[in-house]
């Protein structure tokens, strides 16, 4: 049975009503004007309930790092970007995070510099965490070819699950990340039929994290509770 952790990548005001809707949530901390300190992630994770994963991103100061690095053709890292990996420890460790996320721009872009650095994050840095890193990576990366770097180097790499069955891009098994989000020129809500054929499609996972965006996030929350709550 696969266990399927879905999220908002919001910080609602009312954390009881969030626990009720979703069983994770995908929190970028860099996004606050004010990142919580260890003790307040620590108040968070032992408020939220038995099971519920936090989802954590991985600080700026990384991406930042790695943006500059493939700008620059270097496959280095600086110091910045070490510190920024510390502290992203730090804070998954004080809210027992499931996973985290490496969400690099656009501007970082596909080329031989950026899947080195890709490889080096993951083998040098990577190591020091124990769950699934997931990689959502924007901009002109091929779904099929940057899933299999992913797998390559130990990571999660995130995609619409929906572009995967148009496209008949086959499923695999182990950890899958998946992206329902706003998209040009297509549908952009999901009905009760849609999800559960999206769950169906989510079988061969043992685990799978879906990061619910776009301004029909909390209605696809729904759907996810309502349909995972049914007796298979």
């Amino acid at each position: 049975m696969t266990k399927v952790y879905f999220g908002c990548d919001e910080i609602p005001r009312h954390w009881s009503q969030y626990f009720t809707l979703c069983n994770a949530i995908e929190l970028d901390l860099d996004q606050l004007d004010n990142i919580p300190r260890t003790k307040t992630l620590n108040r968070w994770r032992v408020e939220s309930p038995r099971g519920f994963a936090f989802k954590l991103h991985v600080d700026s100061a990384v991406v930042d790092g790695l943006n500059e690095a493939a700008a620059a053709e270097r496959v280095e890292f600086n110091d910045a970007m070490r510190k920024g990996w510390e502290n992203t420890l730090e804070r998954a460790s004080a809210l027992a995070a499931r996973a985290l996320i490496l969400s690099t721009p656009s501007t970082f872009s596909p080329g031989t510099t950026s899947r080195a650095l890709i490889e080096k994050f993951s083998s040098e840095l990577g190591q020091e965490f124990d769950r699934p890193i997931i990689w959502d990576a924007h901009g002109m990366w091929d779904t099929g070819s940057t899933r299999e770097l992913a797998r390559d180097v130990g990571l999660t790499y995130a995609y619409d699950p929906f572009l995967a069955i148009r496209d008949e891009i086959e499923f695999l098994h182990g950890d899958g990340a998946f992206i329902l989000n706003e998209r040009a020129g297509m549908r952009r809500d999901f009905d009760r039929y849609d999800i559960r054929r999206l769950l169906d499609s989510l079988q061969p996972y043992n685990r799978a994290f879906v990061l619910l965006r776009g301004r029909f996030k909390w209605e696809h929350a729904r759907l996810f509770r309502d349909l995972l709550g049914e007796p298979s």
